[in-house]
């Protein structure tokens, strides 16, 4: 088991399975590689809990919840981005709120995808032709509520 103390969530356990590993680190947080998901009960919003910084947890979105439009490159592409099965692909936005208007804003530039087979996860920066780092979610068409995972 992994246990974490301080977390923003209080005390957390993992088992060890649960860990997610981004050999690359994320966007500004390069030396963060070991990460778990913490899913909220009733809820889309999930978290991406570093296992080596405690206090940080950064509010993810199931990208398949802003589909038919988002990536629009399609899962099977993505997938085959991190050579996994489409199946096991399993595609995060980073969300945030505005602090100007206090809605909800989604990075749609650099989804994180995860082999969840492999337990393995790479951040990719898609066409800033097409896509944002800091989204309105109400200009992005939203789906069913689940999370993958």
């Amino acid at each position: 088991m992994i246990v974490m103390s301080r977390t923003r969530f209080g005390e957390l356990t993992f088992p060890v399975d649960a860990e997610l590993s981004f050999p690359q680190g994320l966007i500004g947080f390069s030396s963060e590689t070991r990460f778990a998901i913490v899913e909220r009960v009733g809820g889309a919003v999930a978290y991406l809990q570093s296992l080596r910084t405690p206090r940080l947890a950064l509010p993810v979105l199931d990208a398949t919840l802003l589909a038919p439009t988002y990536p629009d490159e399609g899962m099977a592409s993505l997938a085959a981005r991190i050579d996994c099965r489409t199946e096991d692909l399993l595609a995060l936005v980073v969300i945030a709120v505005s602090p100007i208007d206090g809605g909800l804003r989604a990075n749609l530039l650099a989804p994180l995808l995860i082999d969840a087979s492999k337990r393995r996860g790479r951040q990719f920066i898609l066409d800033p032709e097409r896509y944002g780092a800091s989204v309105p979610l109400g200009e992005a068409p939203v789906g069913e509520t689940r999370m993958v995972g």
